[in-house]
């Protein structure tokens, strides 16, 4: 993680737990130093992470805190931990 993104994604978790939930499309001009590919890549990492869960919502995406625990992170059980769908395949 770079300086730049460590800051995006300090952002998105602090407005995520104001929120308590946004839409992606609201979180963009809440950032507005930021471009619409470093937002997206940050909230993906942060979602791996499971420091934010993320939720279809229609033809957007919704972000939110995942519920406090003393165990550390939110951990999926939908997909195999083997599991990987890359966003952006082609951007490397």
């Amino acid at each position: 993680m770079n300086i730049a993104s460590g800051y995006i994604e300090s952002k998105i978790l602090l407005i995520v737990h104001e929120r308590g939930s946004i839409l992606l499309d609201k979180i963009l001009p809440c950032l507005p130093e930021s471009t619409w590919n470093q937002v997206f890549t940050s909230v993906d990492a942060l979602s791996r992470q499971g420091a934010i869960c993320l939720r279809r919502r229609g033809f957007d995406y919704e972000l939110w805190a995942p519920a406090s625990s003393a165990a550390g992170p939110v951990k999926s059980t939908m997909l195999p931990p083997t599991a990987r769908y890359d966003l952006f395949p082609h951007a490397a």
